[in-house]
């Protein structure tokens, strides 16, 4: 053996004196390992060799090794001396085995489905004690009461492996043998029963027996029992612990009419308003729901006025007549909150101006909850906002609040290509790209394709909502459609071909009025006449007549929550066209339509819908006929479903007087993120046309004259650019030989 120098030996000692001296690191050891590998708590140390020593660190090092989750104490220890750096761990138990003894009603693979604790992961008090819970409740859903769980875990010391032993015992299981009520004196037991959900021959669960006592608490208060107690409730057992009897012991108290009612500390809105505000009248059987119902729409009042703070508190006085209440709503107004500063986060393509334009409230305005609605309304309106969520903040002063909009961007730009059917146009194929965000200006942008033996489309329209920051919007539209058309009982009767582009300019007069005025120019051309009917066509449209120049006035009322999916607010629309003399082009005619459509929130998201639509077309000048492409068909999937569209309702040319009535049922089937995905709907349908004012009737009947009505079901389904329309339509006034019933596959609302 080669001996070392003096040199080296020197060398060596110094080196070790100076790792000594300065406290750094020369060995990292892990003590206390069984079942844990090494590298996985050296991973998630921090401190390393021939780095320096820091108690801070350790400490960091500590919590680090603590979360992995696998220790119960980790203790560090530094010895300067030799520059070992030591973490002494306490593992938890490694759990080897679970194991389930005495269960008869439910297999071990049940109860393991329960258990939060699993095989092969290290033991932890919190996920026993949740597992114990867990098992005890699917049991007790179940009917089994008796329910008793004892745990016998067993370690092995040499490898620090646990096995877990629950011993199950599982009682009877108990149904529930009968339901009482007593102290029932002004209705029923059966009555007051039926509120129930805990039911005879049902197993007991806690949660649906204390929501079935609060049900009927609410049933009296708000059927005039004001005094209402619930005393006792009760449960014995038979014998043989299989059936729970159930005792419910109430007070009714006196049935309470309303006597004077009466409000008070009201200055910001007067006593004329505030009785509008009031759900309830002198004489009416005292209801708590209403009562509630009229402090929320007081508060909602003042709120829209900024008064934030406000409270209201109703006093009851019985009166000396028994059985009757005075009500008093005080009113503690405070002071109007203002509005501090507006931040709008989370946005990342969209411009802050787009977001901000549609808020109402504005900086150092009165803090209006009203128009803080509205103004989310306005923003999901613009149609890629797939979440927007208000924040009150407040500030140094109690009247000043700052309001942070949380906005969630959804996807503005989609490519999409699909097939569908319709009744009047049959295969249908579709490529369509549209972007509803055109460089974060909120400009829309549509480029569509439709193909199909009976309909060719192409298409392009691009619309700015604020042209030149003005509140106006600009559109711009070019188009090229070609139709084929049915005629009376023939099919594929002629070809319809229009070729056109159109400007709209559209100036909002307030937030829910807007005007529109447009100028549209079009290429109109009938051709593969089929000779059957030729005469007939030739009869109402010069077909030399193919350039119709026209111009357009409209206004709107527009109050609707949600445009694409309304659920309440109405739409009210008139518009006038004219066409030819001033404006050129050699088609004369002017044309007015009328359309109101009204949306009713009913109950959770069911919407009730109505719509009424008319329209009156007449020529001018040298114009003797209005031309068959400008006239009133009805029928088809957006007016009177049921009927085939052009050939079924009113005369064959078209009409040049039109009404139509629809009403839907709308309720939601499948939601995400709180809006409905899927819908179903309940529909009727009503409507005529007319080729003169002197035909005009408004009886229901089969004739030429009269109106037509039908029935029907239909599924809505929101994709990310359109709703799709699956409708199913049963005509009920149709004439012998007309088929009945019509299916309809189409894109957009009805209404």
């Amino acid at each position: 053996m080669k001996k070392l120098s003096f040199a080296v030996i020197f060398s060596f000692i110094f080196t070790a004196a100076a790792f000594a001296d300065s406290g750094v690191i020369s060995q990292i050891v892990i003590e206390g390992l069984q079942n844990v590998k090494h590298k996985t708590v050296i991973s998630a140390v921090n401190q390393k060799k021939g780095k320096p020593y820091s108690a801070e660190a350790a400490r960091d090092d500590v919590r680090s090794i603590l979360e992995l989750g696998f220790f119960d104490n980790v203790e560090v220890r530094f010895d300067r001396a030799s520059g070992i750096l030591t973490y002494e761990v306490t593992e938890k138990p490694f759990i080897e085995k679970i194991s389930f003894r005495g269960n008869k009603e439910f297999s071990e693979s049940k109860l393991r489905s329960q258990s939060t604790l699993k095989e092969k992961e290290f033991y932890d008090l919190a996920k026993f004690e949740e597992t114990k819970s867990k098992i005890l409740a699917y049991y007790r859903d179940r009917g089994f009461a008796d329910i008793r769980i004892e745990v016998y875990p067993t370690i092995n010391p040499e490898n620090n492996k646990m096995t877990i032993t629950f011993l199950i015992t599982e009682g009877n299981k108990i149904t529930i043998g009968g339901i009482d009520i007593e102290g029932v004196i002004s209705f029923s037991r059966s009555k007051i029963l039926k509120l129930m959900k805990t039911r005879p021959k049902k197993v007991f669960k806690e949660d649906i027996f204390q929501a079935d006592l609060r049900a009927i608490e609410i049933f009296y208060k708000n059927s005039g029992f004001m005094d209402f107690k619930l005393v006792s409730s009760s449960m014995t057992f038979n014998n043989e612990r299989t059936q729970m009897f159930i005792v419910i012991n109430i007070s009714e108290g006196l049935k309470y009419r309303l006597g004077d009612i009466t409000h008070t500390g009201n200055s910001a809105i007067n006593d004329r308003q505030l009785r509008k505000l009031v759900k309830i009248k002198t004489g009416d059987t005292f209801d708590q729901s209403k009562v509630y119902e009229t402090m929320q729409g007081i508060y909602e009042a003042y709120s829209d006025r900024g008064f934030l703070h406000a409270m209201i508190d109703p006093e009851f006085n019985r009166g000396e007549k028994e059985g009757i209440v005075d009500i008093n709503f005080v009113i503690t107004e405070n002071s109007v909150v203002y509005v501090g500063n507006i931040y709008i986060d989370g946005l990342v393509s969209t411009r802050e101006k787009v977001i901000r334009r549609e808020i109402l409230v504005k900086e150092g305005n009165v803090l209006a909850a009203g128009k803080v609605r509205r103004s989310m309304e306005r923003i999901y309106n613009l149609g890629f906002i797939e979440s927007a969520e208000p924040q009150i903040l407040p500030t140094g002063s109690p009247d000043i609040m700052d309001l942070v909009f949380n906005v969630t961007e959804g996807k503005p730009g989609m490519i999409t290509a699909g097939a569908g059917y319709s009744s009047v146009d049959f295969f249908v194929g579709s490529v369509q790209f549209q972007h509803m965000n055109l460089f974060g200006l909120a400009q829309r942008l549509n480029l569509l394709w439709e193909f199909g033996s009976r309909r060719q489309n192409y298409e392009i329209s691009w619309t700015d909502p604020w042209i030149f920051e003005r509140n106006a919007s600009l559109t711009l539209s070019a188009y090229n459609i070609e139709r084929k058309r049915d005629y009376s009982t023939v099919s594929d009767a002629y070809r319809e071909n229009r070729v056109g582009a159109s400007a709209r300019v559209g100036p909002r007069i307030s937030d829910y009025v807007g005007l529109m005025f447009g100028y549209t120019y079009e290429f109109i051309r009938l051709y593969d006449i089929d000779p059957s009917v030729k005469n007939d066509i030739e009869a109402t449209t010069d077909l030399s007549k193919d350039r119709t120049s026209s111009v357009m006035g409209q206004i709107v009322y527009d109050s609707r929550d949600y445009i694409f999916d309304p659920s309440r607010g109405n739409r009210q629309l008139f518009n006038l066209q004219l066409a030819g003399g001033p404006v050129g082009g050699n088609v004369n005619f002017i044309k007015g339509m009328a359309k109101s459509s009204w949306f009713f929130p009913t109950f959770w998201k069911f919407v009730l819908s109505v719509n009424l639509n008319a329209g009156y077309i007449a020529p001018y000048g040298s114009q003797d006929n209005v031309p068959i492409y400008e006239r009133f068909f009805i029928g088809g999937a957006d007016t009177v479903r049921g009927y085939k569209y052009r050939t079924e309702i009113g005369p064959d040319e078209g009409g040049t007087i039109m009404t139509v009535a629809n009403v839907e049922y709308k309720f939601p089937i499948v939601m995400e993120k709180g809006r409905t995905i899927l819908q179903g709907a309940f529909f009727y349908d009503i409507g005529g046309t007319w080729a003169k004012m002197e035909d005009v009737d408004f009886t229901l009947g089969t004739g030429e004259k009269n109106l037509r009505s039908g029935v029907g079901f239909g599924i809505r389904f929101a994709t990310p650019v359109f709703p799709l329309r699956l409708d199913w339509g049963y005509g009920l006034n149709h004439k012998p030989g007309e088929t009945l019933q019509q299916f309809y596959f189409t894109i957009g609302n009805v209404f």
